[in-house]
């Protein structure tokens, strides 16, 4: 049986496809107001973005430094009632992208000045977006399950995608540069990987896994040329040279390769399974559960050992786990989430850069900012009620 799969803030299975709660509109964005009225708080605003982290709340987007471990700047003109999806920065690291729900749109926001330079209309219920290569963005319509492809320096789509086979359904794109012009396409509606040809733009294959399911967490591992497929409560596992399943791990879950790619966890009902590899078996070396509903984790490199930090859904905790021993090792206040009443599964999101760790929380309406080397919180930033995205610019 296939297990409910995650939404930005939940996904409640229903007959024939998703239902996501989501609600709000906008109006147009105006270059010419300037900073005043995109509500910058202080003198700062266009020198730039490096170091700070965009919170994504209903009717503003702040701008959090997490050494001073408060708001610096806000984006607001024009931003009502929205709601997001993803959020990537481009390779450049000029431009971030966030998907705009409420009224189907991606949002360029250009990182040098702090403004919203465009909006970019796609389909429906837009979750997820990739960035394949250095000149798109790749934003998926769960309600057509289609991407939409984004030139990024034009701001216009140029292509559309259909991966799905049904013309619907929640999906990701995995994309390496060992694939080539070549990606792989999930979707929650189908029992299958679809591959994709990222130049032609077109569904080119279909890796059949089952009759019945679909797919949708998956990874890449260089080391050993393997694809990791989450489909139902297994995963699948791909022989990228020859699009052929070669095994299968008794786990299914998110999937985080450390930073050496030696290593994935896959986060299972609230155990961490941690597999190698490097290996073409991908033997399992060992497992640790965490308490109150891990969904993501995010790696920092101690001077002693590798070690995970988590984003509950079920409390109000990030915990921290020792990858090497495979231990928990502490527990840091981060702030609660919504809870909606018959939700089948939550999402918390999670970023980290810079030895920072960020997670919003919605039900208090701040974001928790946790100094990964010292595992302790340096502050629980306030922004608004319903901020649930985060991304961080690198120094």
């Amino acid at each position: 049986m296939v297990r409910p799969i995650e939404r930005r803030r939940f996904v409640q299975v229903m007959s024939g496809g998703l239902a996501i709660g989501a609600a709000g509109c906008l109006g147009d964005d105006d270059d010419e107001n300037g900073d005043e009225e995109n509500g910058a708080e202080d003198d700062e605003s266009g020198e730039g973005s490096d170091g700070l982290a965009y919170a994504f709340g209903p009717d503003a987007i702040a701008l959090v430094d997490p050494d001073e471990g408060a708001v610096v700047d806000e984006l607001t003109d024009g931003v009502d009632g929205y709601a997001y999806g993803d959020a990537v920065v481009t390779n450049d690291g000029s431009q971030l992208f966030v998907i705009e729900e409420t009224l189907s749109q991606v949002l360029a926001i250009d990182l040098e000045t702090r403004e919203i330079a465009a909006e970019v209309g796609m389909g429906p219920d837009g979750t997820h977006m990739y960035h394949p290569n250095d000149e798109e963005m790749w934003a998926h319509s769960d309600a057509e399950g289609t991407f939409y492809v984004i030139d990024t320096e034009d701001h216009e789509v140029v292509e559309t995608v259909a991966a799905g086979l049904e013309g619907e359904g929640h999906g990701k794109l995995l994309s390496h540069e060992d694939f080539g012009q070549k990606g792989y396409a999930t979707n929650v509606n189908d029992p299958a990987l679809h591959v994709i040809d990222l130049e032609s733009y077109e569904r080119i294959d279909t890796i059949e896994l089952g009759e019945d399911g679909g797919t949708h967490y998956k990874a890449y591992s260089p080391s050993n040329g393997l694809a990791y497929v989450e489909y139902g409560d297994v995963t699948a596992v791909v022989d990228t040279e020859t699009d052929e399943v070669v095994d299968e791990l008794d786990v299914a879950g998110g999937m985080y390769l450390t930073p050496d790619e030696e290593r994935m966890s896959i986060i299972d009902h609230g155990e961490i399974h941690v597999f190698d590899v490097t290996d073409a078996e991908t033997p399992e070396i060992g497992s640790v559960s965490v308490d109150g509903g891990p969904d993501d984790l995010e790696y920092y490199e101690g001077d002693d050992a590798l070690y995970g930090f988590t984003a509950n859904t079920m409390d109000a905790d990030s915990v921290v786990v020792d990858m090497d021993a495979l231990e928990e090792v502490d527990r840091i206040e981060a702030g609660d989430i919504e809870h909606p009443e018959g939700a089948q599964h939550l999402h918390r999101s999670a970023v980290s850069g810079d030895g920072y760790f960020f997670t919003p929380a919605d039900a208090d309406g701040t974001v928790a900012v946790i100094d990964m080397a010292e595992r302790e919180l340096i502050a629980d930033v306030e922004v608004a009620d319903g901020v649930d995205t985060v991304a961080y610019i690198p120094e």
